[in-house]
């Protein structure tokens, strides 16, 4: 599965914002944020009551903000049980504001 999408995070930046002070957050202090907006896109992908376990996140370019995010998750599907593995890659600009899906991978 692959997917692109935008997520607007009002709520997510200003707990990023408070946390981390006044100003702009810098791409070190968003990595908690990316690791849940890709929490955020696999449960949207998904589209079943899910668990997430084992999900980090990274920078893997400050300059662009992109991030690179993984965890596992369990859902139910039609034949019942599934744990999965996921990727997401995420940008974001130097706000928080907005979060962009670049690449979602799930392999069962």
């Amino acid at each position: 599965m692959s997917t692109r999408a935008l997520i607007p995070t009002t709520l997510l930046l200003a707990a990023a914002v408070t946390a981390c002070g006044s100003g702009d957050p810098t791409p070190e202090e968003m990595v908690i944020d990316a690791e849940v907006m890709c929490e955020e896109f696999v449960d949207r992908e998904l589209n079943t009551p899910v668990e997430f376990s084992d999900s980090t996140a990274a920078v893997a370019d400050a300059e662009s903000w992109t991030y690179e995010a993984t965890g596992t998750v369990d859902y139910e599907d039609e034949t019942g049980p599934v744990r999965a593995t996921y990727t997401c890659t995420l940008t974001t600009d130097e706000t928080g504001g907005e979060w962009t899906l670049q690449d979602l991978t799930i392999n069962e």
